[in-house]
């Protein structure tokens, strides 16, 4: 569809009538999107009807009659989120622990869908959408912008095209379809509409000049086969569904498991090739459970306490007590085995948590209680392959949320006690509520997060102020520095007797830079200040020339005593140190140099703030500037790059590990400012100065923003290392075809 250019009103900043502007181009590319998605599905449930489905011909029949009133919801939940943004944002508010319940799994299937849709969207699109966020925020005066509460965000669709089908009496497996469908056309479909909104909003004056910080992943291209003809629409969303439903992802997903799952069983063969000759019958997954079932109520010692042996990996001590439990049991004899694929869920959770322990910083007693998720994980690996496949999986989510609460908690507060105690009654009752369905991961997951939610502001407070004050040491910083150019200029060559060095360098100096951070540089009262100092060595170049004393340029008084006043200098004292100043300028004009350098000013310099107490974890100091510093320009790019949110982990000189989170970024010097759990300062440095601690190993970048991610990049990278090539590139070669 093509836009007219008069659809943003020229010249007008109004926010209402900009946004009804971008209202009424959402609409309208908004609407014909979801009559195509709407015309697809259609034509494939009729298509699917043709072949003798029943109940396809039945939600064929629903999906005409509600068809009009699924258009009309939409369109109606675009105008009630415009109007919304014009109204003061509502506070956030907690989740109800005590209204949490348990959700069907129809309704997790459906949930499930919705957030891989805003997934997907969200990281196709992320530069634009970012900017747009930021616009819209700054439009309606608003420090950041809620995902839901952008009316043309993938949340906001996603949820309101979720609320519109409502309308709708059909199955699980047909609203899967339409949210496949519903992805597949907004892929392409919000480029244009966010490219139009962000210029229009530029062109307006809304933040014309910044710049994306995010970037987008490749939109999916299908594979096609070169003997056979492209899928048409409606059977590339269908397969998406049905992979939807099989616990699959997008095709880079799907091919990165697939590729780990090879590496994992060439790495088996390699390690453990004995083991794979003498197997012996496979144990039942239906009896692996019930043994893990076991296991799960009364978990071995090592799990336990934590004790474990640090040679052993946990995926190989569970597979032992997997099989004694099961022979126990009588379920087989010395050669049981587990199946290829029980025994790859093994595998891979056992090395997920071996990673997720020895990389991430836990307390002992942390380690303990993580551990005692092991074998609930286990279950859910076995029983929902999506747990590898599916950033947004319930399990997955619960994992990342207890990580993030348990890195680096101390209990050093009581606020960070409170949390552990949290964690805590999280486990205890994932270890003995769940009986295979997945749903209570959901419910734990929410009420960790939504206290985690609780605790995150006391920490943003702590946060905002670390900010501020480096916001504010770094413009004192910038105003010295531009006050020592100044003063440097006016001050040229000269070789100034002690109490004349003295009053420009300190005095004029503090004066100057507080005058920049409370009025400006263009304000009267600098050019007053510099026009003194100007005064004061006119007046100095004539005694050095031997002009006689009372001929002398007469001094500015008061605005030198105005100078004064800012260190707090008033009255006789500054009488006093002017006295000094007039006497040192009549020993240069009489030749006097011994005495006029003898001269000093009769109150102490200008004390100078201390620094704050810096943590054990500091920053490399830079003595001699940039060209002075170890590291890799690449390296240096990487850190450049780091965004607000983003952790590493920091080591300190004394080999203290703690996990540090971009708090802020200087729009002045650029530097990173660190914050840890508790929103504490703990360093700031520039990127090459991070690529030096980079180089000494003192600092280490996550692959993943989430533990559970950042985890599987780990394993995966391990394996890589030390299968065989050829097994590694065999494995690969599998993912790709």
């Amino acid at each position: 569809m093509t836009m007219q250019g008069d659809s943003f009103p020229a010249e007008s900043r109004d926010p209402q009538l900009l946004l009804a502007a971008m209202q009424r181009i959402s609409q309208e590319q908004l609407g014909l999107a979801l009559e195509r998605i709407l015309r697809r599905a259609d034509d494939y449930l009729f298509d699917s009807s043709n072949n003798g489905a029943g109940a396809e011909l039945t939600a064929l029949r629903d999906l005409r009659r509600a068809r009009a009133q699924i258009a009309q919801r939409f369109d109606q939940s675009l105008a009630t989120a415009f109007r919304k943004l014009q109204e003061a944002p509502m506070a956030v508010r907690a989740v109800d622990a005590s209204s949490l319940s348990l959700v069907s799994d129809d309704a997790l299937e459906e949930q499930l869908a919705t957030e891989q849709v805003v997934d997907g969207l969200t990281r196709y699109h992320a530069p634009a959408l970012e900017l747009l966020d930021k616009r819209l925020a700054a439009l309606t005066e608003r420090p950041v912008l809620a995902a839901r509460d952008n009316p043309v965000g993938p949340k906001f669709l996603a949820e309101g095209l979720g609320a519109s089908l409502t309308a709708l009496d059909v199955n699980t497996g047909v609203r899967i379809v339409l949210y496949k469908f519903f992805e597949r056309e907004l892929t392409t479909a919000l480029a244009p509409l966010y490219d139009r909104l962000n210029s229009g909003l530029a062109s307006a004056g809304v933040l014309p000049h910044i710049k994306p910080t995010k970037r987008a992943e490749p939109l999916p291209q299908p594979a096609q086969s070169s003997e056979a003809p492209p899928a048409d629409a409606a059977t590339v969303a269908v397969a998406n569904a049905v992979a939807t439903q099989f616990g699959m992802t997008g095709p880079g997903d799907q091919a990165m498991f697939s590729g780990l799952l090879g590496l994992l069983q060439s790495w088996r063969q390699a390690m453990h090739p004995v083991r794979a000759a003498d197997a012996g019958p496979s144990m039942s997954t239906a009896d692996m459970m019930t043994v893990l079932s076991l296991l799960q109520r009364e978990p071995p010692k090592p799990y336990e306490t934590g004790a474990t042996d640090s040679r052993v990996p946990l995926a190989e001590q569970l597979r032992r007590d997997l099989l004694s439990g099961a022979r126990r049991l009588g379920m087989g004899g010395e050669n049981l085995s587990l199946s290829n694929v029980d025994e790859d869920a093994v595998d891979l959770v056992g090395m997920l948590f071996d990673v997720l322990l020895d990389e991430r910083h836990f307390e002992a007693d942390v380690r303990s209680k993580i551990n005692r998720l092991l074998v609930p994980y286990i279950k859910v690996a076995v029983k929902d392959r999506r747990l590898f496949l599916y950033k947004a999986h319930p399990a997955r989510r619960l994992l990342n949320v207890v990580a993030e609460a348990s890195e680096g908690n101390r209990g050093e507060s009581p606020q960070e006690r409170e949390l552990m105690a949290r964690v805590d009654g999280t486990i205890e009752r994932l270890v003995a509520e769940f009986n295979e369905d997945i749903a209570i991961f959901e419910t734990l997951e929410q009420e960790l997060r939504s206290f985690m939610e609780q605790h995150r502001k006391r920490i943003e407070v702590t946060e905002r102020r670390a900010a501020e004050a480096q916001r504010g040491r770094e413009r004192l910083e910038q105003a010295r520095e531009g006050v020592s150019v100044d003063l440097s200029i006016s001050r040229d060559t000269r070789e100034l007797p002690p109490a004349l060095d003295a009053f420009i360098n300190q005095y004029t100096a503090h004066h100057l830079a507080q005058v920049v951070l409370r009025e400006g540089k263009d304000s009267p009262r600098y050019g007053e200040a510099i026009n003194a100092v100007t005064s004061l060595l006119v007046t100095f170049d004539h005694a050095e020339l031997g002009v006689p004393f009372d001929r002398l340029p007469e001094l500015p008084r008061p605005a030198l005593a105005s100078i004064l006043e800012s260190s707090g200098i008033h009255g006789q004292a500054a009488d006093e140190v002017l006295a000094t100043l007039q006497r040192t300028l009549q020993r240069v004009a009489a030749g006097e140099s011994v005495a006029a350098i003898a001269e000093e000013l009769p109150v102490s310099p200008v004390p100078t703030a201390p620094e704050p107490a810096t943590p054990e974890i500091a920053a490399i100091q830079l003595a001699a500037g940039k060209d002075t510093l170890d590291f890799d320009p690449a390296m240096a790019e990487r850190m450049r790059a780091l965004e607000v949110g983003t952790w590493v982990q920091l080591t300190s000189e004394s080999g203290r590990v703690e996990p540090a989170k971009v708090s802020w970024i200087s729009p002045i010097s650029s530097r990173l400012l660190f914050v840890n759990r508790r929103g504490i300062r703990v360093l700031v440095a520039s990127a090459e100065e991070l690529a030096a601690m980079a180089f000494l190993g003192r600092v280490q970048l996550r692959e993943a923003g989430t533990a559970f991610d950042d985890a599987m990049h780990q394993v995966m990278g391990k394996l890589k290392a030390v299968v065989p090539n050829s097994a590694g590139q065999a494995s690969e070669e599998s993912a790709t075809a």
